[in-house]
């Protein structure tokens, strides 16, 4: 077979499966649209409503590559020829449509006709009873009897073992189709075969037969349908076709390792524990990548410590590699040449991942150098030559120190560590972490009771709000608590399922409508609605009369509110336009809220934004609302949309036909939203923040319309209030402000002034005060009230005179006391320690603190007690210093 690369893998895996009548649809985002998953880690993911029959798919047949990551075996990155964190997953799904034989058929058939992979070396494993997937590889493919085996729920139902250990859901037998590479590879065994442990079989390819839905008790209940899932991996595809011995020899990540050999001077193949190191750099800074071009930006929890976790992997590696300076940004060109064909959003983004990871790794470099001090300092205070397991923990969990690194600085220092005390403490952080998480169990929740069962069996919804606020419509259900009812009666809060409707449910960051439904004998107060599955639910309460099951209504949505919100949604499209072009193009909106009185946008950037550039902003937003441009709605196919340069947006899931709203030429994106018809019915946006909201992640809030007068009606008022207040006209009031602040500055300054000379006065009254303690001067005295800076001034101003010695001041006013300490440093050589002279003595007000050895605070409860505890100081620092 001829070596193909692995874009054109990719792109003739999607040819083939659209011969046979699939959907080509995009890669979903690698952060789900579902709350029970942190990323998204199978190409099926994105599509859990249509194996559950809650949603209707663009098309019963789709193909995707998905980009997947997945950390459970992160330790064996590197150390194996197939494990990733990020790897693209090929999967040809079918929702209620074909089933096992053709999807045998398929799969022999691109792997030996397009691919041109041996026959004779491929072989497959079905479930144990499995008979009709034994029949399509025997009957239809052909396919020897001895080259299939059957394996158990662990090995050949997906998710492994869920029959017996769960989790609930979606799940059902599979078949996987494995390469032989060879019985050198092999363990030698006579009975080698796939299953076997050794590295002789390469699984590529699972084809899963979705066709139950696990209860709890492992009981399997039918799906509504059956279902396909497969998932080729790409990597291990292009290995087997390109002959390499890992995937990381294939030209999917060999020319990271590549560029990293060219930086570092390592050189691949020349040493094992290199390779591993070469190879974790490539496999992470790759995810790194993609999970902030996707929107991951590195933190503390969640799929942001992901990301973090792997670039500290990675940078850890690097580091033992020679590479001391920050090296991950200059890779990220080299993965963004590699992936920009199938991803073409990549190089637009390049610069802002760059600098991401850039920022990242220069501030590990300094937790990493921190964490060199803490060992640095337990290793030269050790009383033994073993690290307890959990300061190894500590630097593990706190400074990211991987475990092998503080065995090697250890052994270099002739010490071991504790690996079962470190072992205890991973285990019980990884407890609290299961208990923590927001994912417990099952791995899709679906809505229950009556809600759920009418979404089972009840056709979508017909929406009308894109042309009318006003319709006639039949009721297809009433539900009020957990059953669904004939008729709900006044008082009832209740969710109504409507045929058609001009409401327009809570998507896209757009909230749902309000209004009411009229009924001949009743209206219903509709307070919210929202989408489940393919139904548009009204919630609302029975303010009048009754509301019946099967009988007409007029659905009338509440005017005001929705004009209101349509110029605030269509006012977030000019503003994700504007922000793109000030800022530059790897903006992206990461989140919004359209709401009638407000509007809220979150986006990619890795700093705050200037005033000034919030200016250009706003101005180049209200130049294109006065520009009063035409905003259209084309409904297309999502190829179209893509060629025509719509933007698609984060968190959005797509079907066949999408709506792409233009405005102008200034704003092209891909939105099922409701819009003004101009933007000049916008009327003017005011910003009225700018915030952080996560690392990488700001957040602007500005009005429209309406509220724009609301705001500067306010503004003028508060004009108007600090005029009166300053004795001024509004137009004077920056003048007035500003001689008054330089009055106050002046006063401050005079005050200081005559508070240090005090000091100083006060200073003197304390050192006829100082006694002799072994030697040392000591002045233990009350001087005033609780107040951090006088004290702080009047110990340097006593310090400063007495030259040699240690002070010990309190102040107390307000029920609490404060202690300020400060000792010299000829002192502090002596033994003297500020620190711990603080902590004892205001045990004895009730407090406690600490500090330096030259300075330190500590507070008190019990000013009662200050005298007690200023007369302990002489015992105290008696302990610390010799006799001089």
């Amino acid at each position: 077979m001829s070596p193909m690369t692995t874009n054109e893998i990719r792109e003739l895996y999607f040819r083939f499966f659209e011969t046979k009548g699939h959907l080509r649809l995009p890669s979903a985002s690698l952060i789900p649209d579902d709350p029970t998953l942190l990323l998204t880690g199978a190409g099926m993911n994105p599509f859990k409503a249509y194996f559950m029959g809650t949603e209707t798919p663009p098309s019963r047949r789709v193909v995707t590559c998905q980009k997947c990551v997945r950390v459970g075996d992160v330790d064996n990155v590197g150390r194996t020829p197939r494990h990733h964190t990020f790897f693209e997953m090929l999967g040809n799904f079918s929702f209620g449509d074909y089933f096992k034989r053709e999807s045998c058929l398929w799969a022999w058939e691109f792997s030996t006709e397009w691919v041109k992979l041996d026959p004779n070396r491929i072989w497959v494993t079905i479930y144990l009873d499995d008979e009709e997937a034994y029949d399509a590889w025997t009957k239809d493919v052909g396919l020897p009897p001895e080259r299939i085996g059957r394996l158990g729920e662990h090995d050949n139902f997906w998710p492994a073992d869920a029959p017996s250990l769960g989790p609930n859901g979606p799940c059902g037998p599979c078949s996987e189709l494995f390469y032989d590479l060879g019985p050198e590879h092999g363990c030698g065994k006579p009975d080698c075969r796939p299953g076997c442990d050794c590295n002789r079989w390469l699984e590529y390819w699972n084809l899963v037969f979705q066709v139950f839905d696990r209860k709890d008790g492992g009981v399997l209940d039918p799906l509504p349908q059956r279902n396909i899932d497969t998932g080729l991996g790409l990597e291990r595809l292009a290995s087997i076709q390109q002959g390499t011995a890992t995937n990381f020899e294939t030209d999917a990540l060999r020319p990271i390792i590549t560029r990293v050999e060219e930086m570092s001077g390592a050189r691949y193949g020349a040493d094992e524990r290199g390779d591993v190191f070469l190879r974790v750099i490539a496999d992470h800074v790759r995810a790194g990548v993609f999970l902030v071009s996707d929107g991951v930006n590195p933190a503390n929890t969640g799929r942001g410590y992901v990301l973090r976790r792997l670039m500290r992997r990675a940078v850890l590696r690097g580091d033992l590699l020679g590479l001391k300076e920050p090296f991950v940004h200059e890779l990220v060109p080299v993965v963004v040449a590699l992936y920009q064909d199938a991803y073409p959003e990549l190089p637009g983004k390049e610069n802002y991942v760059a600098r991401v990871l850039r920022t990242e790794e220069e501030s590990f470099r300094r937790t990493l150098a921190q964490g060199m001090q803490r060992l640095e300092e337990f290793l030269a205070t050790a009383e033994g030559k073993v690290i307890p397991g959990d300061v190894v923990f500590l630097l593990y969990g706190t400074f990211g120190f991987p475990l092998e690194l503080t065995q090697e600085i250890a052994a270099e220092r002739g010490f071991s560590i504790d690996q079962e005390g470190f072992a205890r403490s991973l285990e019980e952080e990884k407890r609290r972490a299961r208990e923590g998480a927001r994912m417990q169990g099952d791995i899709f929740v679906t809505e229950k009771g009556a809600l759920g069962e009418l979404i089972r069996v009840l056709p979508a919804t017909e929406f009308l709000g894109y042309a009318v606020t006003e319709a006639g419509a039949q009721v297809l259900g009433v539900v009020f608590g957990e059953q669904e009812v004939e008729e709900a009666t006044a008082g009832q809060e209740v969710q109504v399922i409507l045929d058609r409707t001009p409401f327009y449910a809570e998507s896209g960051g757009q909230i749902g409508d309000t209004g009411e439904i009229r009924a001949a004998g009743g209206r219903v107060e509709v307070r919210d609605t929202v989408r489940k599955g393919d139904l548009v639910v009204h919630q609302g309460i029975v303010v009048t009369g009754t509301l019946r099951k099967g009988e007409s209504v007029t659905a009338v949505v509440e005017g005001s509110r929705r004009q209101a919100i349509r110029r605030n949604h269509s006012a977030t499209h000019l503003l994700h336009g504007a922000l793109r072009r000030v800022l530059g193009p790897h903006v992206e909106q990461k989140g919004s809220l359209v709401a009638p009185d407000r509007l809220r946008f979150d986006f990619s950037h890795y700093q705050a934004v200037s005033p000034d550039e919030l200016r250009q902003v706003e101005r180049m937003v209200n130049e294109r609302i006065l520009a009063d441009m035409p905003v259209t709605t084309t409904v297309t196919d999502i190829a179209e949309a893509q060629q025509m340069g719509a933007m698609a947006l984060f968190g959005e899931k797509y079907g066949e036909r999408v709506r792409v709203v233009q405005m102008g030429d200034f704003s092209l994106e891909l939105c099922g939203g409701t819009h003004v018809e101009r933007t000049g019915q916008i009327g003017l946006l005011r910003l009225l923040s700018e915030s952080s909201v996560g690392s990488g992640l700001r957040r602007v809030e500005a009005t429209t319309g309406h509220g724009v007068i609301e705001q500067l009606d306010e503004r003028e008022a508060l004009l108007a209030q600090a005029a009166e207040a300053l004795k001024s006209t509004p137009a004077d009031v920056p003048a007035r402000a500003a001689a008054l602040a330089t009055q106050l500055q002046e006063l401050e300054r005079r005050l200081n002034e005559l508070q240090q000379k005090q000091a100083g006065a006060q200073a003197e009254a304390l050192l006829a005060q100082a006694r002799e303690v072994n030697g040392v001067p000591l002045i233990a005295a009350q001087a005033g009230p609780a107040d951090r800076d006088a004290l702080t001034r009047m110990v340097d101003a006593v310090a400063a005179k007495l030259r040699s010695g240690v002070i010990l001041l309190a102040g107390v006013s307000d029920g609490s006391v404060l202690f300020v300490a400060k000792a010299t440093q000829d002192v502090v050589k002596q033994g003297a320690h500020a620190g711990n002279l603080v902590r004892e003595v205001a045990k004895l007000a009730g407090g406690g603190g600490g500090g330096r050895p030259d300075f330190a605070q500590a507070g008190g409860k019990e000013p009662a007690k200050v005298g007690d505890a200023l007369a302990k100081a002489p015992e105290v620092l008696a302990g610390q210093v010799r006799q001089s």
